[in-house]
């Protein structure tokens, strides 16, 4: 089985919206029902488990869009690895899911992830135990330090921005998250930071520059021009 599990926990505060910013509407449609529509449409993901905040819980179960039989919703964690594993115990106790089967987790707030970006993550784990997609960095980056003095210049043609989605097998996840401790998980800011602490290599696999993570309102200028293109 193939799940897509959508990271749904956040309060939104950098977009100073009223309401978390994967319910705000773009083009009259909110962006997790999107997000959810693009992995519904491929023909290999069986099924989307949204962990979502408590708080939201019930408003997300209300959303039109998300009443369909291969969405499951249930109540993230404390962090971003809390609701993942969140996901995946739902998906074991509810679906039936096995060690073997695919999780591709996905920020809420990315609605314009492609149907190759979905396919190359699920072939990548012929071959790997955990992917992501990433773009290369384009602008010269600087490592500082408190007092915002500039310390090096990374070379940039080895630099990578991480995106979503991160996929691995559920089997390989659990075995990672038990061997953790509680400062190893507190510290881990995504599922690559896991396995990494793990000595797991990590796949990069070509994201694309649409793929835009919705995080300031400037980022909404971006999406409804994406929307205007490609007309979805």
């Amino acid at each position: 089985m193939i799940i897509a599990a959508i990271v749904a926990g956040g309060s939104g505060t950098r977009m100073g919206a009223g309401l978390p910013k994967q319910f705000m509407e773009i083009e009259g449609e909110p962006v997790i029902v999107r997000t959810v529509r693009a992995f519904l449409s491929h023909s290999l993901v069986d099924a989307v488990i949204i962990g979502i905040n408590p708080a939201y819980y019930d408003y997300a179960a209300a959303l039109p869009g998300l009443n369909y039989k291969r969405i499951h919703i249930t109540c993230g964690g404390s962090d971003r690895n809390g609701t993942i594993e969140n996901i995946i115990n739902y998906s074991l106790s509810e679906l039936s899911c096995s060690d073997s089967d695919i999780v591709l987790s996905h920020d809420a707030v990315r609605p314009f992830v492609s149907e190759r970006t979905i396919s190359d993550s699920i072939k990548a784990l012929e071959t790997c135990d955990i992917c992501t997609a990433a773009v290369p960095e384009t602008d010269t980056v600087a490592v500082a330090d408190d007092e915002m003095n500039v310390s090096s210049f990374p070379d940039r043609s080895t630099l990578y921005r991480i995106q979503t989605p991160q996929s691995f097998r559920i089997g390989t996840f659990r075995k990672v998250w038990a061997s953790l401790s509680a400062e190893e998980k507190a510290h881990a800011t995504d599922v690559c930071s896991l396995y990494r602490s793990k000595g797991y290599p990590i796949r990069l696999i070509p994201g694309e520059m649409t793929n835009i993570k919705l995080t300031y309102p400037e980022d909404i200028l971006f999406a409804r021009s994406i929307i205007k293109d490609k007309q979805i």
